[in-house]
C-alpha cells in the first residue's frame, strides 16, 4: 500500500524509535506476506532483551498479502500464532489482536485466544475494527478482552461517540490506527505533493484535488493552534486523541531512522482550549468537504 521499502531503513526506524523511548511496536502477518514480522524479528534480535519493545501483532487474515481471507477458527488462531512467533523470533506475543471480524463464532475465537494465554504464547488479547455489538458479544464469552484497535483520527472522529465510551466503561484499552491520516497530519506536505507508484494514497480522493487542498488548509490551522506552545500539527493531532478519555495509544508509522526518532516527539499534552479549537477546525472542514 505504501510503495517500496528498504529493509535496512525499516530496522533503523525501529531502533531509532526505541532509542528515543518508544516501548511497543505493532505489526501483522499480512503486511508484506509475513515480511513485516520478519523485519521486526531482525530488529528485535539486534537489541538486548532489556531494551526490546513490547510486540503486538494480529491474526485472522492469514499471511498472504495477495489473498485476503478472514478466518478465526481455533485451528486458524493457533496456527497463525505459531507462525508469528517463529517470524518474530520471540517466545511470547505481548498483545495478540483479531485483525478484522471473522465469520467464525466470536466465542470460538475468544476461547482459542484464552487457550494461547494459558499456554504462555500470548500475554494479552485484542480485537481490531470491532463494533460495539461485537465487543458486547466478546464480553459475553467471559474471556478477558484487553484492547480494541480502531481507526481514529481528528479527521475520522467517529470512535468518540460509542466505541471509546464503551471501552472506558469496561476497562478495555484503545489503540488508534491511522491517527495522522496516512501522513497528511504530519504537517510536512505541500500542495504539489505526489505519491510514488504502488502507493495507494495517490488514488484516494482525500489526497488529491480540491479535497486535498482543503485538508492542507486545515493542517495550517492546526499549525497555528500549536504554535503558541511550540507544537507542530502532528503533535497537536496526536495530543488531541490522547486527550480523549479511553485512548491508550496511537500507532504512527515510520519508514526510516529520522521518522522513527520523531515518533517519540508526539508524546505531548495539549490544553482544553487547544482541544476545543481543533474540533472547531474539524467541524468547519467536514462542512466544507460535504460540498466537494
Amino acid at each position: 500500500m505504501w510503495g517500496g521499502q528498504d529493509d535496512a531503513d525499516s530496522i533503523a526506524a525501529i531502533h531509532a524509535a526505541v532509542d528515543r523511548g518508544v516501548n511497543w511496536i505493532d505489526t501483522a502477518p499480512i503486511y508484506g506476506s509475513g515480511h513485516s514480522e520478519a523485519m521486526v524479528g531482525k530488529a528485535l534480535a539486534a537489541l538486548p532483551a532489556s531494551r526490546r519493545p513490547l510486540v503486538f501483532t494480529k491474526f485472522g487474515l492469514g499471511d498472504s498479502s495477495d489473498v485476503n481471507t478472514r478466518a478465526a477458527s481455533r485451528a486458524n488462531v493457533i496456527a497463525e500464532c505459531d507462525a508469528s512467533l517463529r517470524r518474530l523470533g520471540v517466545d511470547r506475543i505481548d498483545l495478540y489482536q483479531l485483525h478484522w471480524p471473522a465469520p467464525e463464532p466470536i466465542a470460538e475465537t475468544a476461547a482459542a485466544c484464552d487457550e494461547l494465554v494459558r499456554a504462555g504464547k500470548i500475554r494479552a488479547i485484542g480485537v481490531s475494527n470491532f463494533s460495539v455489538a461485537q465487543l458486547d458479544e466478546w464480553r459475553a464469552t467471559g474471556v478477558p478482552l484487553h484492547s480494541l484497535q480502531t481507526p481514529y483520527s481528528i479527521l475520522r472522529p467517529a470512535p468518540r461517540t460509542e466505541l471509546l465510551p464503551w471501552c472506558v466503561r469496561h476497562g478495555v484499552g484503545v489503540i488508534a490506527y491511522s491517527p495522522l491520516f496516512r501522513g497528511l497530519l504530519f504537517g510536512t506536505w505541500t500542495k504539489d505533493k505526489t505519491f510514488p507508484a504502488g502507493d495507494a494514497r495517490g488514488a484516494h480522493k482525500d489526497y488529491s484535488g480540491p479535497r486535498f487542498q482543503r485538508h492542507l488548509q486545515a493542517v495550517e490551522e492546526l499549525r497555528a493552534i500549536g504554535a503558541t506552545s511550540g507544537l507542530n500539527p502532528a503533535q497537536v493531532s496526536v495530543g488531541v486523541l490522547l486527550h480523549t478519555p479511553g485512548t491508550t495509544g496511537c500507532i504512527v508509522g515510520a519508514r526510516n531512522a529520522r521518522q522513527g526518532a520523531a515518533i517519540a516527539d508526539l508524546d505531548v499534552t495539549v490544553t482544553d482550549a487547544q482541544v476545543d479549537a481543533v474540533w472547531q477546525v474539524i467541524s468547519r472542514l467536514q462542512h466544507d468537504l460535504e460540498s466537494l
